[in-house]
């Protein structure tokens, strides 16, 4: 068995492991969701990861340049540990300046360096990206959970 299908199976153990564990939150019901609905949300989509990596794991092939960005030069370890650096940093910068710049612009800004860093073209494809994060985010917290966003 592959690296990649042992690596499938042990995220389905962390997800199931998470399922469990989470089972002693109330679920209420879904006008009124208690706190176990993010536990089985969380769960239950790393366990469709988990089976689709699995799934796909003999299938793909490896690809010719890193993140859907073309062929630089640059070695493809390279490139990839300097794209994370850059995204861990703006992580840090997003827990920053969240409470200056509030949840709308900071989330925004975030989207759409870690989409371009994640290899997606152009900049209205990151932008569409990250309006709808930000609307599917807002509708979730603020007017389905009620939780007040920055």
């Amino acid at each position: 068995m592959s690296r990649d299908r042992w690596s499938a199976l042990g995220l389905a153990l962390l997800a199931i492991g998470y399922l469990l564990a989470g089972r002693r939150y109330a679920l209420d019901t879904l006008a009124t969701p208690g706190p176990g609905i993010v536990p089985v949300v969380a769960g239950l989509a790393l366990l469709g990861v988990a089976i689709w990596l699995f799934v796909v794991a003999g299938s793909v092939s490896p690809a010719r340049s890193v993140g859907g960005l073309p062929e630089t030069g640059v070695a493809p370890q390279r490139l990839i540990k300097s794209s994370q650096v850059v995204l861990a940093a703006a992580l840090v910068l997003y827990a920053a300046l969240l409470p200056r710049l509030g949840f709308v612009v900071a989330s925004f800004a975030l989207v759409v360096v870690a989409s371009r860093l994640m290899g997606l073209r152009g900049w209205w494809r990151p932008a569409a990206l990250a309006l709808g994060v930000i609307a599917a985010s807002h509708l979730l917290f603020a007017r389905w959970l009620g939780v007040p966003l920055p």
